[in-house]
């Protein structure tokens, strides 16, 4: 109890000193998304995952990015047109508004087929996943 008193105190600011607290760190006011090429052609070279997980953090260096059911993380692109939510909704919009994707949002990709995001094409890679709002001919 002595110990957690003390720690206690020691992160307290000095009382009556008549300077106001630090300031937080300044959170980022929007979400960042990759621009995906607008010539992309999609291979169907295979990838070894079967799902990824969709994660947005707006206080990461990749603020939107998946997780494989391998445990690789891969970059995200999207095409023109597709835009970020706010900070805290956390997802992605396509061009009319409506959300095609959230936080923690599982998309699985058969093996067999183009996986869809919403209806959607997506290109999966190796080291990335491709949004596209057209289908790549």
């Amino acid at each position: 109890m002595l110990i957690a008193a003390v720690t206690a105190a020691g992160c307290a600011p000095p009382a009556g000193d008549g300077t106001a607290p630090p300031a937080a760190s300044s959170a980022p006011s929007s979400i960042a998304l990759r621009t995906a090429p607008a010539d992309l052609g999609c291979d169907s070279i295979g990838v070894d995952y079967r799902n990824v997980t969709f994660h947005i953090d707006p206080t990461a260096a990749e603020q939107v990015s998946a997780t494989t059911d391998t445990g690789m993380s891969l970059l995200t692109y999207w095409s023109a047109g597709f835009r970020p939510g706010t900070v805290a909704e956390r997802v992605v919009r396509d061009p009319a508004g409506q959300v095609v994707m959230t936080d923690g949002q599982v998309l699985p990709i058969p093996q067999a087929d183009w996986p869809r995001l919403h209806g959607y094409f997506v290109c999966p890679a190796p080291d990335a996943l491709y949004v596209l709002l057209v289908e790549p001919s």
